[in-house]
């Protein structure tokens, strides 16, 4: 016996309605919904997001570029620019950006090979301007490029399958102290070990926790153990945020990670003035 047709309609609505309450959310709509409120800015900044590798490509180089376009429009703290092209860092275009936004370009030594252009890029940090390094920004450079960020990749034994434990070094910090709660935590990401690193010339948020039954499964190459994921540090006038974290794409969309970034953001564009004064690190650590 044939249903009536009202009943036929009514199946194939609530197969559609049970397929649209059980479709998964995009990676914008992570992003958005996840991305914290932060105090309304002093004024609007203007950021260019430069995503370009002269090395490996990470996948996750597009849901940066979301992550920004959805930090713009949420918290209203920037305008982002997205380019690719070098020519944006040539004195006459640079000084119209209050920061630089590296989202995991790998090597830009081997972009950025006129010593004219990376003389502008450098003093651009110098005089004032802001960086946030996200990743594999910190894979490659130049020795200038290396001292402005604070450290060189070296390897990454801590791989992006692995869930890893976190110290959050610094729970009092504006830029961390509401990540966890100002607490130790773990992630599933690739986390880098770093030479030419010197804590004294950083202010190290996050590390790598020493004491945690997974990272111990792993061997890292340094002698002191101290196994930096994120810092910040001022480059003469200028303000620079690095993070570690940024492999896995489910990083972008991390509500405490976001955290983290946001603050990161205010502290690169100068809207928050906050502690760059290197700390020892933690004994238990």
């Amino acid at each position: 016996m044939k249903k009536p047709l009202f009943l036929t309609l009514l199946c194939v609505l609530s197969i559609g309605l049970y397929a649209a309450s059980n479709e998964k959310p995009s990676e914008r709509e992570l992003v958005t919904q996840n991305m914290p409120e932060i105090e309304a800015p002093s004024k609007k900044y203007k950021v260019l997001c430069f995503s370009k590798p002269y090395g490996f490509r990470h996948s996750s180089i597009e849901i940066g570029k979301t992550m920004m376009e959805v930090m713009a429009e949420k918290t209203g703290l920037f305008d982002v620019t997205f380019s690719d092209d070098l020519t944006e860092f040539e004195p006459d275009k640079i000084k119209q950006y209050d920061a630089i936004c590296l989202n995991n370009n790998t090597h830009l030594e081997n972009g950025m090979k006129d010593p004219k252009m990376r003389e502008t890029f450098i003093n651009y940090v110098k005089k004032g301007g802001g960086i946030f390094a996200i990743h594999s920004a910190t894979d490659g450079g130049w020795p200038e490029y290396v001292d402005m960020i604070g450290g060189n990749f070296a390897g990454h034994p801590w791989g992006a399958g692995g869930t890893w434990g976190i110290a959050n070094e610094d729970s009092k910090h504006p830029v961390v102290k509401d990540v966890f709660g100002g607490k130790n935590f773990t992630i599933k990401d690739e986390l880098y070990q770093y030479k030419d690193f010197d804590r004294a010339k950083n202010r190290v948020l996050l590390a790598l926790d020493m004491s945690h039954e997974e990272n111990l499964k792993r061997k890292g190459n340094r002698a002191d153990n101290d196994y930096a994921l994120a810092w910040l540090k001022k480059y003469g006038k200028g303000r620079v945020f690095v993070s570690s974290f940024g492999h896995n794409k489910e990083v972008f969309y991390n509500p405490e990670i976001l955290k983290m970034w946001a603050e990161g953001f205010r502290y690169v564009l100068g809207e928050v003035d906050v502690d760059t004064v290197s700390i020892p690190k933690p004994v238990a650590q």
